[in-house]
């Protein structure tokens, strides 16, 4: 089966006899566990059966003057079609985490203002692999020995110790950091804007902050290097994403280099790149402005107190969000479906149980670098997402 745990979609699983193959200790827990907690249909807190908190859902989002959509980065690429559907019939917001997480980084792939490649080239290719804000250990866990670091790839069969070279750039020494001893190094940052204007002159020939001359002579050895970049580097870039793409296209002048982000949800690529198809935005878009704008992220919406009703799918943001943003959520009708019974759902006037994606459902997501899966489900049912956002669409 293909493991929908993180976005690396392990697509090696085996289950044999009650045993989980090959899963990493955050896959393995996702499989094993996903009886547990389960979201029961309801409606105020009373039960009901799926028709009626169905009915209930749509009669919500009929009634809103200011809806909107949040969440799908968990669900199939076929769920999230509907779900725009649904937003685009509303007239109102859609959005996802990867507003507050790497969306701007999959937009510029999508728009191919930087060169970007798949984990597959990166495990036969890559010889200089640069971790930049994060820590794939804690979010990605098979992510080094499956595709970057330890794996023996097509060109590059003499393994980590011979043919890769890691660069670990983060403010302090986390697990994938203490790796960086033998070919490899770390590079504590304090200021992201100062590193890659270091790496900016160090390319000019001009001195700089920090050090990392060394870094670009490596990969100035090989036709194939990467960087991933992580929520480190999002944030620490302070919104000038154009100067680090800069320093990405400059290092293609002299050597092969390309871009990968790292660390979100199993899909939340898939929806980035189907409302791109869609609308030419990757998230916080309005279907009555037609447009994208940082107004119309989640977090923003409800700061402002600009929704009315909230449909809720396959995320929590009551434990995700701050509190002093998430709180707003009790003035809003919410409506969430989810196969756990989050926070969120406990407080939600319909709550609507539905299935794990890859587990008891089948269908498309795709993979951080932009490669599509089709998912193999060990037990399926007929109430999933596409079904739950279908019979939604239908009472609109």
């Amino acid at each position: 089966m293909i493991c929908t745990a993180c976005s690396c979609l392990c697509d090696d699983i085996e289950l044999e006899d009650g045993k989980i193959l090959n899963a990493c200790e955050r896959g393995y827990k996702h499989i094993s566990e996903y009886r547990q907690n389960r979201a029961k249909n309801s409606v105020n807190g009373k039960e009901v059966d799926l028709d009626k908190a169905i009915e209930a859902a749509a009669e919500i989002l009929k009634s809103a003057s200011s809806p909107v959509i949040y969440g799908m980065d968990t669900i199939t690429v076929e769920a999230q079609k509907l779900a725009i559907k649904i937003a685009e019939k509303l007239g109102g917001y859609i959005d996802d985490n990867s507003s507050f997480c790497l969306g701007e980084f999959v937009e510029a792939i999508l728009k191919k203002e930087v060169p970007s490649a798949t984990l597959d080239q990166v495990r036969d290719y890559a010889y200089v692999i640069i971790y930049w804000g994060t820590n794939v250990y804690r979010s990605l866990p098979r992510h080094m020995s499956k595709y970057t670091y330890y794996p023996r790839g097509a060109k590059r069969n003499r393994g980590y110790d011979e043919d890769r070279f890691l660069v670990v750039i983060d403010i302090r020494k986390s697990e994938i950091a203490k790796l960086a001893k033998k070919n490899a190094k770390f590079i504590k940052v304090e200021n992201d804007v100062e590193l890659v204007e270091s790496f900016l002159k160090a390319v000019e020939g001009k001195a700089s902050k920090y050090d990392v001359g060394g870094v670009i002579r490596e990969m100035k050895r090989a036709d194939f290097n990467v960087v991933f970049g992580g929520l480190g580097l999002k944030y620490g870039l302070k919104g000038n994403y154009g100067l680090f793409f800069e320093f990405i296209r400059k290092m293609n002048e002299i050597t092969p280099l390309y871009f990968l982000p790292s660390g979100f949800h199993s899909n939340m690529r898939g929806f980035n790149e189907t409302l791109f198809e869609i609308v030419g935005a990757v998230n916080k878009f309005s279907f009555s402005e037609k447009k994208s704008d940082k107004a119309f992220e989640f977090s923003e919406l409800l700061r402002r107190n600009a929704i009315d009703a909230a449909l809720i799918i396959g995320t929590d943001p009551v434990s995700s969000l701050p509190y002093d943003v998430s709180r707003n959520l009790m003035a809003v009708k919410k409506i969430t479906i989810d196969p756990k019974n989050t926070l969120t759902a406990s407080i939600s006037e319909v709550s609507i149980r539905s299935a794990l994606s890859g587990i008891e459902s089948g269908g498309e997501m795709v993979r951080s670098d932009g490669v599509r899966q089709k998912l193999r489900p060990i037990e399926k049912t007929e109430y999933d997402d596409v079904y739950i956002l279908k019979k939604i669409l239908e009472g609109l």
